[in-house]
């Protein structure tokens, strides 16, 4: 897993106006994570991200595997994308910001990440 590619490409993701937080669950259960906001610490991401993975691997032991989800709240977004090499992505933006309305792209380029050892 390239650590240091999932490391620059959330460190981006970080500084769009908005975003409150991002972070990746990897495979061995390790996360790595980048706070925004004051409102969204590292620890809150690490904590939760244990959470969306079940969230994910209920609703594909009941046959429906998404490939994003996107939680719609008051206070923001939570997008969460599972990528093929088994890491997942959440991101957490305000609404109404450049943010929010870059998720999809966020999306598309995580997707797109080479994260072959």
């Amino acid at each position: 897993m390239k650590h240091a590619t999932l490391n620059h490409w959330l460190a981006n993701c970080a500084v769009s106006p908005g975003m409150l937080g991002c972070g990746v669950r990897l495979p061995d259960n390790a996360c790595l994570t980048e706070s925004a906001s004051d409102k969204w610490p590292r620890e809150h991401l690490d904590n939760t991200l244990p959470i969306f993975a079940g969230a994910l691997a209920m609703l594909s032991n009941y046959g429906h595997a998404p490939c994003w989800l996107t939680w719609t709240f008051a206070g923001g977004q939570i997008r969460l994308v599972a990528h093929a090499r088994g890491p997942l992505l959440a991101l957490a933006a305000e609404p109404n910001t450049p943010a929010a309305q870059s998720l999809d792209q966020f999306t598309e380029e995580f997707l797109a990440l080479d994260l072959a050892n």
